[in-house]
């Protein structure tokens, strides 16, 4: 239709376009029809690692070296007749095997195609390491490697690979939250290469600061709570409030958690006890304690998935109502706010197995660059210097319209944090400029969805 006309790239080849544009159509229905749980993913039908460029944008001695770039492939239904599309998943800040695991709508929609799917990790993550070793790649000199901008051309030349190889003519590229963003991206720069791109949950505009407002994601997330049950918030705000008061007021000394079990145990000894730590609790470890209760809070509402899952850990389905469901039953056993939001936060640090006698809060949430978390082990280093340089995801709370203490997201601040640790200060236009901001009127056959329940719909 004359809609859909508009949507696609002229080409010398109208038959091509044509393809191009049935394509789009069918992937806009196949997003619609294809939302089935598959806990029966299959295993890669091969899996090999690409000679990577390690820098593909200088002439210097360094720019021709290579690294291992791991890839995924299942070829179960292109090779009955080797005629399908190619599916990219474009990788995001973690290791391969996290994506391929729990991104099964490529998967459903795979025999529709006859498409060939393939998984490309991004560097720096999971196995993909310039120079095969983590002391060398995450020091400051090492990371000056990884941006957005290199890792779309890993992908580029990947993905040139297959359609050279197998004589493949269209390609639909897919990514999740920064995935999203990358395979979005991917359609901007190599438009020669990506024929579709399907973004979900891309916050590109937060990316670009053009989302309305500010709080929008701390608010989703609140909303998501108050969904399950409206007390969840009002129970959550009082828990840190309640946090708040129990250590830092006048007579902090002296404060005490009101619970049968504590009595008039001292401060240290009731948060200690209330969040099951695994050493005792003092001043020091305050803020880093607000920010592990806050980062399970964020992470289960960005996996709130109908179905049991392991992307961040050992999850139930929909685990923000199982959180605001713990909690509840806590508050109506104890009375005790406190003690209600320090078993919701465990859910996610415990997972449903539920294996752990106690929290180590410093090895459970790094703080970061990226007041949303950047996640555990080597890959939280990968992802703190991408917010120090390229990415400013600016989200803060205000107690106000989201039940989160007050936090503001400083760039100054964050500028001295990133300066002092890798010698950096972030870029706050450089992003924008290179992927149109948030402006997307140039573009065609993007599709960008989103959940209701996802916290980076607003963005």
């Amino acid at each position: 239709s004359a809609g859909f006309q508009e949507a696609v790239v002229s080409t010398q080849s109208t038959g091509t376009m044509f393809r191009c544009t049935v394509l789009f159509v069918l992937l806009v229905s196949a997003v619609g029809a294809a939302s089935k749980y598959r806990d029966n993913i299959p295993e890669p039908t091969r899996k090999w690692k690409y000679d990577a460029t390690l820098d593909h944008f200088t002439y210097s001695p360094e720019s021709a070296e290579t690294f291992v770039l791991r890839v995924f492939e299942y070829d179960t239904h292109w090779k009955q007749n080797k005629s399908g599309p190619l599916f990219v998943y474009t990788g995001n800040e973690g290791p391969l095997e996290s994506f391929y695991e729990n991104t099964g709508f490529m998967f459903d929609i795979a025999p529709q195609f006859n498409a060939l799917i393939v998984f490309i990790e991004h560097r720096y993550y999971g196995e993909s390491i310039p120079w095969g070793s983590s002391e060398a790649a995450f020091t400051p000199d090492g990371l000056r490697y990884l941006s957005s901008i290199q890792a779309t051309a890993d992908f580029a030349d990947v993905i040139k690979h297959y359609k050279e190889t197998y004589n493949i003519e269209q390609v639909v590229s897919f990514g999740g939250s920064y995935g999203g963003m990358l395979t979005a991206w991917m359609r901007l720069r190599y438009p020669q290469l990506v024929d579709v791109a399907l973004a979900a949950s891309a916050p590109l505009p937060m990316m670009a600061k053009t989302a309305k407002p500010k709080q929008a994601f701390f608010q989703i997330v609140t909303s998501d709570f108050g969904a399950v049950n409206t007390r969840c918030p009002e129970v959550t705000r009082n828990g840190f409030t309640k946090l708040y008061e129990t250590v830092k007021s006048a007579g902090f000394q002296e404060a005490v958690v009101s619970t049968q079990s504590t009595g008039s145990a001292g401060f240290q000894e009731a948060v200690t006890s209330t969040f099951k730590l695994c050493k005792p609790f003092n001043m020091t470890q305050f803020d880093h304690l607000v920010g592990w209760v806050r980062n399970s809070m964020l992470m289960m509402a960005m996996v709130d998935y109908p179905y049991p899952a392991e992307f961040f850990g050992d999850l139930p389905a929909w685990p923000v109502t199982a959180a605001c469901n713990i909690m509840l039953d806590e508050m109506d056993e104890s009375g005790d706010e406190m003690k209600a939001l320090a078993a919701a936060a465990g859910l996610f640090y415990n997972g449903t197995s539920g294996t752990k006698k106690c929290f180590d809060i410093y090895e459970d949430f790094i703080e970061c660059a990226d007041i949303t978390g950047c996640g555990t082990g080597p890959a939280a280093v990968a992802w703190d210097w991408q917010c120090c340089t390229e990415f400013q995801l600016a989200t803060p709370s205000n107690n106000v319209t989201d039940m989160f203490p007050p936090l503001q997201w400083d760039p100054k601040i964050v500028g001295k944090y990133c300066s002092e640790k890798y010698g950096v200060t972030p870029d706050p236009v450089r992003a924008s400029l290179n992927y149109w901001s948030a402006d997307f009127r140039a573009a065609s056959n993007i599709i960008f969805s989103n959940g209701h329940l996802d916290p980076w719909h607003a963005g």
